[in-house]
């Protein structure tokens, strides 16, 4: 067995391609602060490589706190709004059905719904501003998961979290 150096190894080429890192996705009618992004997936005979979050083209709040989300099949994760933080949530596998329902008087699309159909089919980026209303649903047959890269750190002895049951009458939609 020989002695391993630095100088064994071999710097990575760069991508050939001229894939973005992300992808805006428009919308007919966008709520003001929500960002929807195509996550975009490098793959070869070793598996993929999916990039989240980066400050390669435009600058981001760094996350103070990452963290994974499981919901298992059937499961609903509903209803939640921030009042200080924005969620930015990567869905990268399963399938899942993310709501958002707007519900800041002062907004233009007060009282919208937006419904996205995300997962393994449609790998997104999800950044959602304070005091929209959300709520994710695993429609699939396994655990699905994702990750939450939000703008301020989870504080337990202060959450910035407000909940209702998924089910509430006040919420125009219906998990089925």
């Amino acid at each position: 067995m020989g002695t391993l150096s630095l100088e064994d190894f071999v710097d990575d080429q760069p991508w050939g391609d001229d894939l973005p890192l992300l992808e805006d996705i428009p919308s007919e009618n966008p709520m003001p602060g929500v960002r929807i992004q195509r996550l975009v997936t490098r793959g070869d005979k070793r598996g993929e490589l999916t990039v989240l979050m980066s400050a390669l083209l435009e600058p981001i709040a760094p996350p103070p706190h990452v963290y994974q989300v499981s919901a298992e099949a059937g499961s609903i994760r509903a209803w939640v709004y921030h009042k200080r933080q924005f969620d930015r949530l990567a869905y990268t596998n399963g399938d899942l059905r993310a709501v958002l329902y707007d519900l800041r008087e002062d907004s233009p699309t007060y009282e919208k719904l937006e419904i996205l159909d995300v997962g393994a089919a449609n790998k997104i980026l999800l950044t959602i501003p304070p005091y929209v209303v959300h709520g994710i649903q695993n429609r699939g047959k396994s655990t699905a998961t994702f990750i939450n890269m939000p703008t301020a750190v989870y504080d337990p002895k202060h959450p910035d979290k407000s909940r209702i049951p998924f089910d509430h009458p006040g919420v125009p939609y219906k998990f089925e």
